[in-house]
């Protein structure tokens, strides 16, 4: 008889899902909304910039502070809650008929985007142990390419058939689909292992002595000690925040640009913008899993310098194939940083600590996403082109890179100190 599959797998399934709610809808459909809602709302960039920040600033605030909630209350609950957050957002943002009802509705998907993704992945890091955790969390953002295939294909369509209220009915949709994952999670989501009488996903694997086992167990009380006063997981942050400042004009302006500068029609971009979801599917699980094995910081240097060159390349590119090979080049890294990002932590801290940890750096990520679209948005409005705003972008995922290659010196020079190999970052 075979062996039974291990529940880690279901629960990865529905961690998958919410991350499609949370980013994938709540957050990533807005790229692919956005120029028809700007039109429908007759907003400039600037205001649609500030509506694009209305949803960092929300996840801003709650993914900040979730880390407490779920220590109080239990992850389950908090991501239900969350989701149905976001729902509430999405229906308001159907309603929205001006600038600030549209802030204000965006606003609340942020809030409940920010605290289920962050509680999400904290509790899939409970699923995995440390070997199989950079794979696990590259499965479950696999979530955001989805959302982003689904709303590519499908918010065109609406528009073609219901051309003045189909964003509209787009944000109806996704608010309804919310509401199924949100019943997946009541009758099968569970805290952690232990509440099934079972272990992490690898656990058995794990063949520690008891001198092994002592300095793990010192490492986790020095871990549970040091979230804020751990440098390492300041510099990550700061690192974060490049990213989150640099991607933001891909996710969120990329089928606009492709619309207003390259002149592409509304089909073909909302194809190119579904084929960079579709390609982005299995970035986290790539990168995940080539940080689980050449360690977290040089996989996100990678990243990073390959984002920078791209972000520089679509600025300079208007020929249809050119910006596809650009496009899926891009996509096959975009979910590669949160995925690292995320197992880094893990790597850090108490497991208990991990969703604390993770809306720390969440904070620093925040800022970035939180600046970028005014700043973009406002450049726009001032030069007639997103020129300006895509060579900032770039500059700022290559400050990001250089940050990868001093945060891995540092950490490998720390090793050599403490005599301690257990974790490569």
């Amino acid at each position: 008889m075979g062996k039974t599959l291990h529940r880690s797998w279901w629960i990865l399934v529905i961690a998958t899902l919410n991350l499609l709610a949370c980013l994938g809808f709540g957050r990533f459909s807005f790229g692919a909304i956005m120029p028809f809602m700007k039109e429908g709302l007759t907003l400039n960039y600037s205001q649609t910039g500030l509506i694009a920040s209305s949803v960092f600033l929300g996840y801003l605030l709650s993914a900040t502070t979730v880390g407490y909630a779920v220590m109080r209350f239990t992850a389950k609950k908090v991501i239900i809650v969350s989701l149905f957050i976001t729902v509430l957002g999405m229906i308001g943002s159907g309603l929205s008929y001006n600038f600030w009802t549209a802030y204000l509705s965006c606003l609340i998907i942020g809030i409940g985007a920010g605290a289920g993704n962050v509680t999400n992945l904290g509790l899939v890091g409970k699923w995995f142990v440390s070997r199989y955790r950079g794979m696990a969390l590259g499965v479950v953002n696999a979530g955001s390419g989805i959302g982003m295939v689904l709303s590519g294909i499908f918010v065109p369509y609406m528009m073609v058939s219901y051309a003045d209220d189909g964003w509209r009915f787009s944000w109806y949709i996704l608010a309804a689909a919310i509401l199924l994952f949100i019943l997946l999670n009541l009758l099968f989501m569970k805290n952690d292992p232990s509440e099934v009488g079972m272990n992490p996903y690898g656990d058995s694997e794990r063949k520690e002595d008891k001198k092994t086992a002592k300095q793990v167990h010192r490492e986790d009380e020095h871990k549970s000690q040091t979230v804020y006063r751990n440098k390492l997981l300041w510099m990550i942050g700061f690192v974060y925040l490049t990213w989150g400042f640099s991607y933001l004009i891909f996710s969120t302006f990329f089928m606009d640009y492709l619309i207003q500068d390259v002149r592409l029609g509304e089909k073909a971009a909302g194809q190119l913008f579904a084929v960079a979801g579709f390609a982005s599917i299995l970035s986290g699980y790539i990168w995940g899993s080539v940080s689980d094995r050449i360690g977290r910081m040089p996989s996100l240097f990678l990243v990073y310098i390959s984002q920078a060159v791209l972000l520089l390349a679509f600025s300079m590119t208007d020929h249809y194939v050119l910006l596809l090979v650009e496009t899926v080049l891009y996509a096959v890294t975009l979910w590669g940083v949160p995925t690292v990002m995320v197992a880094a932590v893990g790597d850090f801290v108490h497991p208990l600590k991990t969703p604390v940890a993770i809306g720390f750096i969440t904070l620093f990520f925040g800022v970035g996403q939180f600046i970028s679209p005014v700043i973009t948005g406002t450049l726009v409005d001032l030069s007639g082109s997103y020129l300006t705003a895509f060579f900032l972008s770039s500059f700022v995922c290559f400050l990001g890179s250089v940050g990868c290659i001093v945060l891995h010196l540092k950490r490998k020079k720390e090793l050599s100190v403490v005599q301690d190999n257990r974790i490569t970052i």
